[in-house]
């Protein structure tokens, strides 16, 4: 057995069904070998940055490892930025990466560095772990680690290298073992303290993050804020692990920038369990939230604790594991199911809070705003569609979306990288065939990596882009007022987004005024069929996204220093 195929076998135990690539001279050789076997199916991607949000969206989406081949020097550092991304917000990823033929890598070949260790080097700071292939036998067994690895724990991206010849070597023998997943469990002496804390408490609330997605702890916590009759406020990474039609729903939590609703119950409390919380910069709406009384911290990383809120109890475990060991010690100790009247709290608290988004949502002027997309993309679409989000004003008005399933939501909070927005549709849209996938991007976004929609095409992926066109950096132009009392970095070119996307081979709208929208929205729906539709929406470039008026007591940019 030849080393790439014994990488086809070893992907294929670890049931890949995609792997995302820029097929490239290096790789080559494993890129003919898996062309051949026909699975993994081979992504091929405009750009490298696409290759990485793409498989950071597939992981996101579909529970897997994404997986990725890719060319040494300018092909891997392409996909850097990605990849740094799924670093820090914690989603699994293996990295193939070549490096030169070793006939030949030091007689300055195409992809080389000086030195043999420097590209593995750039990867120590932003991956769990680096693996150097240094001879055909070690191929099975590192790739096992990989996967494994990239799953354990926090999840995160594993960067695998080997040398371009290597492919064509034979192995003497090749056998593939998976490695069981581990997930840290808390001491019971600790759950014990939490029933207790739990049980004193008057008003406690949930906060529940991403971490309760990646264990799969869906069920445990609402078996849990059942049982308690605890309010349940989910961070904006975290939305869809509760229904927004549960009773016990209290919204999304993001200081001035989330409900309402969740901002009341978690500064009214006398006791914040949080689950699975990064507790970032934007995630708590630029560090606007708001916990009142003691803070339990229930994090699979300990690097989480006290960087923002200084927690009175931090318990290092996986959220699944810690919800599951608290209901099992509940049930040991006999604890009656609890009655606070939490429904008939939250119920006045909505009831209120939606007249004061009644009179929020009210257009502004003739242009359209952000605000008015999402709201008739979430109206229109059911509740299965999978949105994936870029960063700019378009996103920030997706925070108090409702989102009804897990993995229905794909952005970030933590990184906040631009340029995800249409490679995250793909990526979602090949892990979730059977449903609608629908990308919001800013029109800075599209100018990074919109191209990739060529890549949608190519796949026949009925993809449907917003395009949010203000010709601007809406939320740049907003911190530079604020900051700096000036408007000078902010503009983009205008470009219409419709024609471009006809040039690539995708179906092109262009909605420019208000009475256009909801039949550009229909038209849109009904042409993604087969390939993807970008829909150009031009917007109004002075309107403040509604989760930002109250941060900054302002509906427009204008206005922005005036009251």
């Amino acid at each position: 057995m030849k080393v790439k195929e014994a990488i086809v076998e070893s992907l294929n135990r670890e049931d890949v069904e995609y792997y995302f690539t820029v097929f490239a001279e290096h790789t080559l050789s494993l890129s003919i070998a898996l062309e051949k076997a026909g699975r993994p199916k081979s992504i091929n991607a405009a750009y490298e940055p696409g290759v990485g949000f793409m498989s950071i969206s597939y992981a996101r989406v579909s529970g897997k490892v994404g997986v990725s081949v890719l060319t040494g020097g300018p092909g891997v550092l392409g996909a850097v930025n990605p990849i740094a991304m799924a670093y820090v917000e914690g989603d699994p990823l293996v990295i193939i990466a070549t490096t030169p033929p070793r006939s030949i890598a030091y007689r300055n070949c195409l992809h080389a560095f000086p030195n043999d260790s420097d590209q593995l080097g750039v990867f120590k700071t932003i991956s769990k772990r680096q693996f150097k292939i240094t001879s055909a036998d070690q191929v099975p067994q590192i790739i096992s680690k990989a996967f494994n690895t990239a799953l354990s724990g926090k999840p995160g991206p594993v960067y695998v290298e080997i040398p371009a010849d290597m492919f064509d070597e034979s192995i003497d023998e090749f056998t593939y073992s998976k490695i069981h997943v581990s997930r840290p469990t808390p001491p019971d002496g600790l759950v014990m303290d939490v029933l207790k804390m739990i049980q004193k408490s008057e008003r406690p609330v949930i906060l529940a993050g991403r971490g309760v997605m990646l264990s799969g702890a869906e069920s445990e916590l609402i078996t849990v804020a059942e049982f308690f009759d605890i309010p349940v406020c989910t961070t904006v990474m975290g939305k869809g692990v509760i229904p927004p039609t549960h009773p016990l729903y209290a919204g999304v939590a993001a200081g001035n920038l989330g409900d309402i609703v969740a901002e009341e119950v978690l500064s009214s409390a006398d006791l914040v369990l949080a689950l699975g919380v990064r507790f970032s910069q934007m995630g708590t709406g630029r560090y606007s939230m708001k916990l009142g009384g003691s803070l339990i911290h229930v994090n699979i990383s300990s690097d989480e604790f006290g960087r923002v809120f200084k927690p009175t109890l931090a318990i290092e475990a996986d959220v699944k594991e810690f919800l599951s060991k608290l209901l099992l010690v509940t049930k040991g100790e006999c604890v009656k199911k609890v009655s606070r009247g939490s429904h008939e709290r939250l119920s006045k608290l909505w009831a209120s809070a939606k007249t004061v988004q009644a009179s929020e949502q009210v257009p502004i002027g003739e242009l359209i705003e952000s605000w008015e997309v999402v709201k008739l993309l979430r109206d229109t679409l059911d509740e299965n569609t999978i949105f994936t989000c870029d960063v700019g004003a378009h996103r920030i008005e997706t925070f108090t979306m409702p989102i009804y399933k897990p993995r229905t939501y794909i952005a970030t909070t933590s990184y906040v990288s631009m340029g995800m927005g249409v490679p995250s549709a793909i990526g979602a849209q090949l892990a979730r065939r059977d449903v609608r996938v629908v990308g919001l991007v800013g029109d800075g976004g599209f100018l990074m990596t919109g191209l990739e929609v060529v890549t949608g095409v190519r796949y026949n992926l009925p993809v449907i882009i917003f395009v949010f066109n203000d010709s601007a950096y809406r939320v740049l132009r907003i911190y530079e007022k604020v900051s700096y009392g000036s408007e000078l970095t902010y503009k983009l070119p205008s470009v219409n987004y419709a024609e471009l996307a006809k040039s690539l081979g995708a179906y092109g709208i262009r909605i420019e005024r208000r009475d256009e929208l909801k039949d550009g929205v229909d038209r849109a729906l009904s042409l993604a069929k087969d390939r993807p539709v970008v829909v150009d929406v031009v917007i109004n470039p002075d309107s403040i996204p509604l989760p930002m008026r109250r941060l900054y007591k302002a509906r427009t940019i204008s206005e922005i220093g005036k009251r």
